[in-house]
């Protein structure tokens, strides 16, 4: 593979006087380089596998995003029949890289990323190109696969904690009506992952990366990915600051008082999603740094609880698993 991704770099980049250097990030299956020139100039090569389907879609969907004026990677050049992609280099500054700088320093940024996914959340699915493929839509049955995935890597896998039959019946009638409230608010084009490391900030503007895995779905859902970040710790006049800017830039037509309680409903469904993909991520496909985010999680994952009306069993299990947690190294 390595002779192959010189040879495709040679070709178009026109000489073989280049470097390659990974770039460890995130948990996908994918591999990032960063190509250096002798001059100076950079790019980042990416290549994909077959593994995951959504994988397939990145393409589409970024020239899809692009023609919306939202501020996504260019693409340089393709070889899709060898899953090759040269992009323009973004950088190593991301909204999580600035997390410990004044939120007057941050502001501006969070402002501009939510302008940016507004472009998403408000385009009329009905004018959706026939060509852009998307993944599965949310519905009863990727809400309830969420549940599950928290269940098995977080619950079991890094909590131990194995529920009665009585229990888990009571505890799936409570997500089944979450799921149930999320599908009764309108759809939107999501992004899915829209959190702190999915948003590269360069030359003073955010440039949205990780969304191949857009579909139909509920855009608190988004804003929960981003302001329930368990990579960035807000204080709640920072989260009601966002909230109320985002609030006013969708004008829905329902009080201020619905959004928020539709917000933290998102919420806790986008962390028990993050959640799980930490216990998964970090045990199963041996990533250990995933683990140290679950703290975190859960800890937002409770205030959103908390927010949120009718899931007394949840907020009983993630206290206990926030206990278990508490006697544990991450």
């Amino acid at each position: 593979m390595q002779k192959e991704i010189q040879k495709f770099l040679t070709e178009h980049l026109g000489h073989t006087d280049f470097t390659l250097e990974p770039i460890k990030k995130g948990g996908s299956d994918r591999e990032f380089f960063r190509v250096s020139l002798p001059h100076g100039d950079s790019f980042v090569f990416m290549h994909y596998g077959d593994e995951v389907t959504e994988n397939a879609h990145w393409t589409g969907i970024n020239k899809f995003m692009s023609s919306l004026g939202m501020n996504v990677p260019r693409i340089i050049i393709q070889d899709a029949s060898r899953h090759f992609m040269l992009l323009e280099d973004l950088g190593d500054v991301d909204l999580w890289s600035l997390r410990f700088e004044p939120w007057e320093e941050r502001r501006d940024y969070y402002f501009q990323a939510l302008t940016q996914i507004y472009r998403l959340h408000s385009f009329d699915l009905k004018s959706l190109p026939a060509d852009v493929q998307l993944s599965e839509a949310y519905g009863p049955r990727l809400y309830k696969w969420e549940h599950d995935y928290f269940l098995e890597n977080l619950v079991g896998e890094v909590c131990k904690i194995k529920l009665s039959a009585a229990d888990t019946a009571k505890l799936n009638k409570e997500l089944e009506a979450l799921s149930e409230r999320l599908q009764k608010i309108e759809p939107s084009l999501i992004h899915r992952d829209f959190q702190s490391q999915n948003i590269m900030i360069k030359n003073g503007r955010p440039v949205l990366i990780d969304f191949q895995g857009m579909r139909q779905g509920c855009l608190f859902y988004d804003l929960g990915s981003l302001l329930c970040d368990p990579y960035v710790t807000f204080e709640e006049e920072e989260r009601n600051e966002l909230l109320d800017f985002y609030y006013e830039l969708m004008k829905p037509n329902y009080s201020r008082d619905e959004f928020v309680q539709n917000f933290w409903m998102g919420s806790v469904q986008r962390l028990l999603q993050a959640l799980g993909a930490y216990g998964f991520l970090g045990l199963k496909k041996h990533k250990p740094a995933f683990l140290h985010h679950i703290s975190n999680g859960i800890e937002n994952l409770l205030t959103a609880i908390d927010n949120a009306v009718g899931l007394d069993q949840l907020s009983d299990l993630a206290t206990e698993c926030e206990t278990i947690l508490a006697r544990k190294k991450y």
